[in-house]
């Protein structure tokens, strides 16, 4: 079963949106059954959020429900607050990863 490609680039747009100066580079981890996606600084070139957004969550959000789901989950927030640590989006929360 193919994730919704309209899905996975309403995220894309909410993150560049969202993240001014910024590029989203996303693709499809299938060991991890997430779609990740970079948010790069355009200056820098450095890689400055890692979102890991699981298959349960696309599966489960209806194409208009993706971009509200992802506010009602304070997503921004928790990649600021994340930093440069990986942020798991999975069906009904958040995990930033500890760092290692």
């Amino acid at each position: 079963m193919e994730v919704d490609q309209r899905k996975v680039s309403l995220i894309s747009e909410f993150l560049e949106e969202s993240f001014v100066g910024c590029s989203v580079y996303d693709w499809l981890d299938a060991e991890r059954g997430a779609h990740v996606y970079h948010i790069v600084d355009d200056t820098s070139g450095k890689v400055v959020h890692r979102v890991f957004v699981s298959r349960a969550f696309l599966d489960n959000h209806a194409e208009n429900d993706i971009v509200p789901a992802l506010q009602n989950l304070a997503l921004l927030v928790c990649l600021r607050m994340a930093g440069g640590r990986r942020v798991n989006v999975r069906n009904q929360m958040i995990e930033i990863e500890k760092r290692a």
